[in-house]
């Protein structure tokens, strides 16, 4: 216990410290809508690794002790998170194979953060930095990035899901300009209330004019890597009209089943995962050819239906408008 009390202080003087050094002093910055509030909670992990114990239950039972507990803003989601004992032994089991990838991912970010998000602010002047909050966590291995519906002013970027996922050579500037429009998209295009009233369009939507934007800040990026995924960028074309005459029928679904279909990850199938961010990024890059990004961030509604709809109909066809 006496050891775990040490890790919490050690812990939370590094988070603290970090915070600074990654977010500039917000006193000298021109404005506080330019200073955006970064935790940075990896040096957790690093900590814990010095002193975690050999024997599996207890390993896991102090790393939760050390970093779940200690984050009930994050990990208190059982929708998302398995936390039990048996779940963090799995989870550690497989850590280690990650950390020095871990490691890459967490300096680069050090390095990258600060250019990144001035880039992004020049494209998108209007976003209030002052509002939003990004967390550098572990994610246990469920996603790489994430906004919590529950609250889409919060930005987890889960560094042991980068590392799974995307390797130690993940693409900062195409993983941030994407997930910071999702924030920058919520503010100036506020999500219901209910999060269950969110309708399948408008996350097709959301997810395509995302990648559109990163692919627009990241010229040099291919769609492979604004898609993080070669295989929907090289086979997904060609299921275009059969995808999209499918889901044109469903626009308005809000089950997670049928949205899973369309925006989820699946190993092994014939047609491409996700080919609702493939969809969506052919409707924001023919809908830009006419209308401003910040114009087409503020479309909801009845009007974003019809667009969304018209577009899809046209790939549907295999024909093109541009």
């Amino acid at each position: 216990m006496q050891r775990s009390r040490q890790f919490q202080k050690a812990g939370r003087l590094s988070r603290y410290l970090l915070i600074f050094l990654t977010c500039g002093y917000p006193w000298l910055n021109s404005s506080a809508a330019n200073t955006l509030l970064v935790y940075d909670l990896i040096p957790e992990l690093f900590n814990f690794l010095r002193i975690a114990p050999e024997e599996k239950e207890d390993r896991a039972k102090l790393f939760a002790q050390s970093i779940i507990e200690l984050h009930p803003e994050i990990y208190d989601r059982p929708q998302t998170f398995k936390t039990d004992t048996a779940a963090l032994e799995q989870y550690l089991n497989g850590l280690p194979a990650f950390i020095p990838a871990i490691k890459q991912i967490h300096a680069r970010f050090q390095e990258q953060y600060e250019p990144i998000l001035t880039m992004f602010l020049k494209a998108f002047p209007d976003f209030d930095c002052s509002r939003a909050r990004v967390y550098l966590m572990l994610s246990l291995f469920r996603f790489d990035g994430k906004i919590p519906y529950d609250n889409p002013h919060v930005l987890f970027l889960g560094l042991d899901g980068l590392a799974k996922f995307h390797g130690a050579d993940t693409r900062w500037s195409v993983i941030l300009t994407h997930e910071l429009f999702h924030l920058y998209h919520f503010q100036v295009n506020p999500l219901p209330r209910n999060i269950d009233d969110v309708e399948l369009y408008r996350l097709v939507w959301q997810e395509g004019l995302a990648t559109y934007v990163s692919k627009q800040l990241n010229p040099d990026a291919s769609l492979a890597d604004v898609l993080l995924d070669p295989r929907l960028a090289q086979e997904g074309p060609r299921y275009l009209p059969a995808v999209a005459r499918d889901l044109v029928r469903q626009l308005e679904a809000m089950d997670d089943s049928t949205t899973a279909r369309y925006l989820s990850y699946w190993r092994g199938g014939q047609i491409p995962a996700r080919m609702g961010y493939l969809i969506g990024y052919e409707i924001a890059r023919k809908s830009a050819a006419t209308k401003s990004v910040r114009e087409l961030a503020r479309l909801r509604g009845q009007p974003l239906l019809n667009l969304v709809r018209q577009q899809m109909q046209v790939l549907a066809t295999g024909g093109s408008e541009n």
